[in-house]
């Protein structure tokens, strides 16, 4: 069974997304009444000229169920085309009064004084230490939808949760504007679900790249090299991380919930993966774009699974 492409009317728009560009707007659903932001795949690069992001759509969607399988926060997405352009909606997280700080803004304001006057407004300032401490002193509750285990409390610990996900997916792009915290009326907060997760699981490779990592013999073209490469938009001394570093550096720091994170992916059969990926319609998602995304998902799986030895031996031996 496919996932359902849902067709969007223009009698529902409600207005433009503030950030980005007009190839995201948000609409009321004239049959559920809820309101959804569109992102289409048809948008403009820097310059302003027309381009098509391909694989967005899909690479948005499978994230989505992976999230819901790891019971990650996570915005809602699906599958959407509007006007005969392809993307996704995604469900108004937001609750009535409910306000949206995003990362950037939180670390400019608590931070200011540690940062260097150029890197102010730019990436770099999103020292991990500066996230973490973030998540324990500003935000420090978990999503409102999350149930407490033993070990995963707060908001930290949901937040090592979102960057194994990004490990997970080879997400590119938890930059400071991709993650946030959320203020309600009575002025309570709480970290944001995990979203925009489309620059992801190979995505925007060419179909002879893809080949070419799933069949090559060298060791160095394989999707198991490829997937080491991932880099993250988080800092460590002002240099850039890749993404399993700094996954591996906010781990150390709570190891037990680092554990319980890997240990819900490891209820992640083969199965359920051949699952989610083969019901992206093919329409949609080639069958060699299903093959190479699945095996980014296996060899980042070796990997966090891998890792989860070093935590216990380290951290949690008796």
């Amino acid at each position: 069974m496919h996932f359902p492409v849902y067709q969007i009317n223009d009698d529902d728009f409600d207005d433009f997304e503030d950030m980005g560009t007009k190839s995201k707007f948000w609409y009321t659903d004239s049959v559920d009444g809820k309101q959804y932001l569109f992102k289409s795949t048809h948008t403009e690069d820097k310059r302003g000229n027309p381009i098509v992001r391909q694989g967005e759509d899909w690479a948005e969607k499978i994230a989505c169920e992976l999230a819901k399988k790891l019971g990650l926060p996570h915005a809602e997405y699906d599958l959407a085309n509007h006007n005969g352009e392809q993307g996704t909606r995604s469900l108004n997280f937001s609750q009535k009064g409910d306000s949206l700080t995003f990362g950037n803004t939180l670390l400019e304001q608590v931070f200011k004084t540690s940062l260097p006057e150029d890197d102010k407004g730019t990436q770099r300032v999103q020292e991990l230490k500066y996230v973490a401490a973030l998540c324990v002193i500003e935000i420090v509750s978990a999503p409102k939808a999350w149930r407490p285990t033993a070990n995963i409390k707060s908001a930290f610990a949901v937040f090592i949760g979102y960057v194994m996900f990004d490990c997970l997916i080879s997400n590119q792009d938890r930059h400071n504007q991709n993650w946030g915290m959320v203020t309600d009326t009575a002025g309570n907060t709480s970290l944001a679900p995990s979203f925009d997760h489309a620059a992801s699981l190979g995505r925007n490779e060419s179909d002879q790249t893809r080949q070419t990592k799933l069949t090559t013999k060298d060791k160095n073209q394989t999707v198991e090299s490829y997937v080491k490469k991932c880099k993250s938009h988080f800092y460590n001394q002002g240099e850039r991380l890749k993404t399993f570093e700094a996954y591996q550096l906010l781990s150390c720091l709570a190891p037990s919930a680092a554990v319980e994170w890997i240990e819900r992916l490891e209820a992640i059969t083969d199965e359920d993966i051949k699952e989610i990926v083969d019901a992206v319609p093919e329409a949609i998602m080639s069958d060699l774009s299903k093959q190479f995304c699945t095996a980014i998902l296996k060899a980042n799986s070796i990997r966090i699974i891998e890792f989860k030895d070093f935590l216990l031996e380290t951290y949690l031996k008796p």
